[in-house]
């Protein structure tokens, strides 16, 4: 029959160890729990020494941005959301466990101090609501529990099936979460109370545990009274149930104070160094590599050689060493990445885990056997299109890309290492200011005869100019290019804008030199554009390109350039919104719109150049599945423009499909190495009946 006796619910005082346990368990667990925090802080303590050890540097940011970033992605789960099975799966068992952890410290304070002043927050209507919510709680955690076992072992994803399924934390959970309501299913079986239906899963167990004779007759009760009334009541259990309950609560107690102590060691880790990552994002825009040290300063008699990208760990900032803690082996960075997906060495996380990897082997004094760049790989590092792809879906923020321009710094500038084709580029860059290697004195001939001024006639007449469009190495000297810039000044004149271009004392901006790892030739353009800039006192820039318009705006400003930097599709969107374009004519066009990365996910223009193309009469427009911040790369970046891929499928052939997929007629874009990659492939693949036509090509059809 049910014992009411004991009952949180109920007004009769109960004298009785409801856990059945011996007096010295608290003091017991208290110490065991001692110990396991002691050997948790040891370890936070040994990796706090490792970050430590790190270059100087520190995360720029206010405080209040640090915690906006925590709240948002440790807390609300921003990233792991993006996709449904895994974000399903993390936020089930993200939500139960955090559930079950404050059920536990409640219960425990409940116990073991609360109790103390006879006051219990465990009583009446919200003992009821917080059994069902812990319940809800551990199934939740439990169902989640199951979808990593059969992601891990039966749909293992393709980017993961290199590496050996990591079944220790996702076990050492299970254990806890079943230990846990197998011992609520042993209280209810015994006890039988009126609301045993609340703890719903406790319920169900403990019917089982009924039928298999666990129940009350396994206790006995003393009851004390004192003139007819029932002042207190003492259960003492019998000694099987004693044993074998207080068994179960032990392995529980131990199960969880394993877990605790081998945090810092294993795969829970990231519990701890996740949120950390994420409170330390930088503010540093996702498209500004950092300037590491300045060439002028360096090349001058006596000056201290600094080290010139990564040769080893030893120049990884605190910041940097944080990052590759924080890393959850989750692969969705390679899930994402356009090398890996066209078959190519690369593996973004892999970057990250022998980065890691070489860190620890440095900290212990073990020699790596070669340079830090060739331990972690010269193909895969120089296969990276820089495409920022890996960054954007880390659900932890890891920087991908700047750490393999470090390392291709080193490969370059120490070692001399790099693809043949590049050194070509790079020769060009040096002599004739531009990856082409077209003689630098023809920079403006794509102007020839449409009224163009350069910033030197305007200033020589006495004129001021509302914008300087940069025109870029791609419009100046590739000839499909060249159709591009000539329609976007056709387009600036038609608008009434005063601008001006910079002619031949335009040069490369560095982006190419740059992301190669070469920042002698980087900032020898960079210093050169500035000091023309600056010259003529510009204050804001018009350009059709991401590369440019990237470097331009997110990196000159360390090199004493600051202006204001705009692209054209956000120009020619500003310029139909305020009635100085107005597309009237048809264009009968199917399209669809490829984002470039340099653009989109490096700085956030995903809907300018789609509210251009939208308000061109009779166009219609479909997206590709990868689109917006999930765009897929076209190949170019990251200087693999000038490099031979000789590895799987060409990554411009990949997007090629992603196009034809959609069935548009029509490819649009707003980066001239994309239109260039788009018609390399089209032609390649015997598809020139697809058109390829930057966004301000196809406004000028229009206006």
């Amino acid at each position: 029959m049910p014992l009411p006796v004991c009952d949180p619910i109920g007004t009769v005082p109960c004298r009785t160890n409801l856990n059945f346990l011996p007096d010295w368990t608290g003091p017991a667990l208290y110490a065991v729990t001692g110990i396991a925090l002691l050997v948790t802080a040891y370890g936070l303590w040994s990796r706090w020494r490792t970050w430590k050890t790190g270059a100087a540097g520190a995360s720029p940011g206010s405080f209040w941005l640090h915690v906006q970033n925590l709240s948002v992605v440790a807390l609300f789960q921003r990233k792991v959301a993006r996709r449904w099975y895994a974000g399903v799966m993390h936020i089930l068992m993200y939500t139960g466990f955090i559930a079950l952890a404050i059920g536990t410290t409640i219960v425990a304070l409940n116990m073991d101090v609360f109790s103390h002043f006879d006051f219990s927050v465990l009583q009446g209507d919200p003992y009821l609501v917080f059994k069902s919510v812990l319940d809800f709680a551990g199934l939740a955690f439990l169902v989640g529990l199951g979808m990593v076992f059969f992601r891990r072992l039966a749909r293992r994803p393709k980017y993961l099936r290199n590496e050996r399924p990591d079944l220790f934390l996702p076990g050492v959970l299970l254990l806890l979460v079943l230990q846990g309501f197998l011992l609520e299913a042993i209280r209810l079986a015994v006890f039988q109370p009126a609301w045993a239906e609340f703890s719903f899963v406790g319920y169900a167990l403990s019917l089982v545990l009924q039928a298999l004779g666990v129940n009350g007759s396994l206790v006995s009760i003393a009851v004390t009274s004192t003139g007819g009334t029932v002042t207190a009541v003492t259960v003492t259990p019998a000694a099987s149930l004693a044993w074998g309950y207080g068994a179960l609560w032990w392995f529980h107690a131990g199960t969880w104070s394993f877990l605790l102590a081998t945090l810092p060691w294993t795969r829970a880790s990231h519990f701890l160094f996740s949120p950390a990552r994420t409170y330390y994002e930088t503010a540093s825009p996702y498209g500004r590599l950092p300037k590491d040290f300045d060439i002028d300063v360096m090349m001058q008699e006596g000056a201290p050689q600094p080290m010139l990208g990564l040769a080893t760990t030893k120049g990884l900032t605190w910041f940097d060493r944080l990052q590759l803690d924080a890393c959850t082996v989750c692969g969705r960075c390679t899930s994402v990445c356009p090398a890996w997906n066209t078959g190519k060495p690369l593996d973004p996380m892999h970057v990250i885990l022998d980065t890691k990897d070489a860190m620890f082997k440095e900290m212990r004094r073990k020699p790596l056997g070669s340079s830090l760049p060739d331990y972690v790989g010269y193909e895969e590092l120089f296969d990276c299109t820089t495409c920022m792809a890996c960054v954007q879906e880390c659900p932890v923020l890891i920087r991908h890309v700047p750490l393999i321009v470090e390392l291709r710094r080193n490969f370059v500038m120490e070692q001399g290492k790099m693809p043949e084709e590049t050194q070509a580029m790079l020769r060009n860059i040096e002599t004739n200011f531009n990856p082409w290697g077209i003689g630098w004195d023809q920079r403006a001939n794509w102007a020839a005869g449409m009224g163009v001024k350069t910033l030197a006639e305007v200033m020589a007449a006495g004129e001021t100019v509302d914008v300087l469009y940069w025109v870029g190495c791609a419009a100046s000297f590739d000839d499909r290019n060249k159709k591009v810039a000539q329609s976007f000044a056709r387009l600036l004149q038609k608008a009434g804008v005063k601008f001006a271009i910079l002619g031949t004392e335009e040069k490369c901006t560095g982006d190419p030199a740059r992301r190669l790892g070469d920042e002698f030739h980087a900032q020898m353009m960079i210093k050169a554009n500035v000091e023309t800039l600056n010259r003529y006192a510009v204050k804001k820039i018009v350009t059709a390109c991401p590369h440019c318009f990237n470097t331009l705006k997110n990196e000159y400003p360390d090199f004493g350039g600051t202006y204001e930097v705009v692209h054209h599709s956000v120009f020619l969107d500003e310029l139909i919104k305020a009635g100085k374009l107005t597309p009237t004519k048809e264009v009968q066009e199917f399209l669809t719109f490829h984002d470039a990365c340099y653009l989109g996910r490096y700085n956030q223009v995903y809907d300018e150049p789609r509210d251009v193309l939208m308000r061109l009469p009779g166009v219609k427009s479909v997206e590709m599945k990868m689109c917006r911040d999930k765009g897929f790369c076209c190949g170019a970046g990251g200087a693999r423009m000038w490099m031979e891929e000789k590895v799987g499928q060409k990554v411009n052939h990949r997007r090629l499909e992603h196009v034809v997929e959609t069935g548009a007629k029509t490819v649009a874009s707003a980066c001239p190495y994309c239109l260039i990659m788009f018609d390399d492939a089209a032609k390649t693949k015997n598809r020139e009946d697809l058109t390829r036509l930057d966004i301000a090509e196809l406004l000028e059809k229009s206006v």
